[in-house]
């Protein structure tokens, strides 16, 4: 006769499997409808970031950084007396290079040009100031303006305006899309956040010295946009 300790895990085994088996017998599965929600918030900007770039050629290399360096600080001087704190100048580009000189035929000549790039990041916090700022920058010695963008210091209380919108944006969906199927929209089942984009650059041009005159740059801040994207999945009833 079989022992009966050895019987009682195989009867549990196939006690278990019973069970399992009349909970996916039993189950019913839950309709869902998911959708995608978008929310904007158009704000006012209160700051401004200006690229700002200075490029010196010689055949010197200490002259060409040299002059660099003093176009450079002359800058920065300009900006610390229109209220750009120190803490919002930086250098994000440093660079020098070489090219060959040629003659008429091609031939090398053995003299070299230096090449000296030097960009400067100034977050003005006034953008009422930002023409001032352009024109004193390219007075300085600036010669290249690669971009301009406004922006918002703190977008978490636009994010948070912009998000509840994109929540009921897709609530909105969520229903028109339920009643053309003939259901009824039951509980959100689950929302996730999707982007979130901030302001767009503006761009100035890569040329400073064209179109700067006396009386500043005529440059506009108007409004930036704060957009967020909501993914719920809504339960069908």
């Amino acid at each position: 006769m079989m022992n009966l300790k050895r019987l009682l895990p195989l009867f549990m085994l196939l006690s278990l499997a019973a069970s399992a088996c009349g909970a996916v017998t039993g189950g019913t599965e839950t309709r869902t409808l998911t959708v995608t929600g978008t929310g904007t918030v158009s704000v006012p900007p209160d700051i401004v970031v200006v690229s700002l770039g200075v490029q010196t050629v010689g055949p010197d290399i200490a002259r060409a950084v040299a002059n660099n360096n003093e176009a450079a600080g002359a800058i920065q001087a300009a900006a610390r007396e229109l209220g750009v704190a120190d803490d919002d100048i930086r250098t994000t580009y440093f660079y020098v290079s070489t090219q060959q000189q040629y003659d008429e035929f091609g031939n090398v000549t053995g003299e070299v040009t230096y090449w000296v790039d030097n960009t400067i990041s100034l977050t003005l916090r006034d953008t009422s100031k930002l023409g001032d700022l352009l024109e004193a920058a390219v007075d300085a010695g600036a010669n290249s303006i690669s971009g301009v963008t406004f922006s918002v210091d703190d977008p978490s209380a636009a994010e948070e305006e912009a998000r509840q919108e994109a929540v009921d944006d897709a609530r909105q969906r969520a229903a028109m899309l339920a009643e053309a199927a003939g259901a009824t929209l039951g509980e959100p089942i689950s929302i996730s956040t999707g982007s979130v984009s901030g302001p767009i650059p503006y761009y100035y041009g890569a040329d400073a010295g064209l179109g700067v005159g006396g009386g500043g740059v005529p440059v506009s801040a108007g409004t930036t946009d704060v957009t967020v994207q909501v993914t719920v999945v809504y339960e069908l009833q």
